[in-house]
Order: structure tokens, then C-alpha cells, then sequence
């Protein structure tokens, strides 16, 4: 079960990498709730049901023109898949770039997602949203 839950995470990083909600929103079951810090520009904190996920994904998504997660470390335990790693971005907007550490929790259940939390540093994320500042420094 634990690499099954791994694959199901890569892909959904993989998914957002290439900008293919399809694809993310296939590693969700129907229910799944995503809980995501409200200071990140697109996020009203939390989000519950396919549609919820969807809006989510889309938001984030819709305001950058590019998205890098670099997953140093999944570690699975049980339902649970840690990700470590470093997300890279730029808005379309400002065409402020982001580059910040995070850890994912994933919880997987029949190989589908069916609860997100993020922690990142979203300070440098909100000031590349801003049109005319430099980004701070990550």
C-alpha cells in the first residue's frame, strides 16, 4: 500500500508541474478535503468535495504561468505520505518568481487523496504576487 500511496502523490505532482488539472484532480477521491494557509494569494483556506479541490487547483494554477515542485522526499506511513521539497513559481501578473520550502501531508485511502494540508513559507509566495516588489529573499 505505501508505494501505491507514493505513485498517487508523484503523479499528482506531476500534474501540477505540467499544468493538467485532469490529472491532479484524478488523484482526489470525491470527498477529499484540502485545508491550505488563506495568506497564499489564491486561497480561501479550506476546500471540501471534487469542486472544492477543483477551485483550488485552478485558482493556484491560474495565476501563475509556471509551477516546479522539486520532491526531495516522499515518506509514506500507513494512509500518510509525507513530501519535502523546494516550490519554484512565477506569476503572470507581476512575473515575480518564488522559490520556497515545503511539506505536504497527504492522506490516501484506495489510492486517492481524500485530505491535503501545505505548510510553506507563504511570505515570499504573497510578495511575488505583488505587482512592483522584489521578492523577498527565501
Amino acid at each position: 500500500m505505501p508505494k501505491q500511496n507514493v505513485d498517487t502523490v508523484k503523479r499528482l505532482y506531476e500534474g501540477l508541474t505540467a499544468f493538467d488539472i485532469d490529472m491532479v484532480l484524478g488523484t482526489c477521491d470525491p470527498e477529499v478535503v484540502i485545508i491550505a494557509p488563506k495568506s497564499l494569494p489564491w486561497s480561501q483556506g479550506d476546500y471540501a468535495g471534487i469542486d472544492g479541490a477543483a477551485a483550488y487547483f485552478a485558482s493556484a494554477l491560474g495565476h501563475l504561468d509556471q509551477a516546479k515542485f522539486d520532491v526531495e522526499e516522499l515518506l509514506p506511513s500507513g494512509d500518510w505520505v509525507t513530501a519535502l521539497g523546494w516550490w519554484s513559481g512565477r506569476f503572470k501578473e507581476t512575473g515575480n518568481e518564488f522559490n520556497v520550502r515545503f511539506v505536504h501531508f497527504w492522506i490516501i485511502r484506495n489510492g486517492k487523496v481524500v485530505k491535503a494540508e501545505g505548510v510553506s513559507d507563504t511570505v515570499p509566495i504573497a510578495r511575488a504576487a505583488e505587482a512592483g516588489l522584489a521578492p523577498a529573499a527565501s
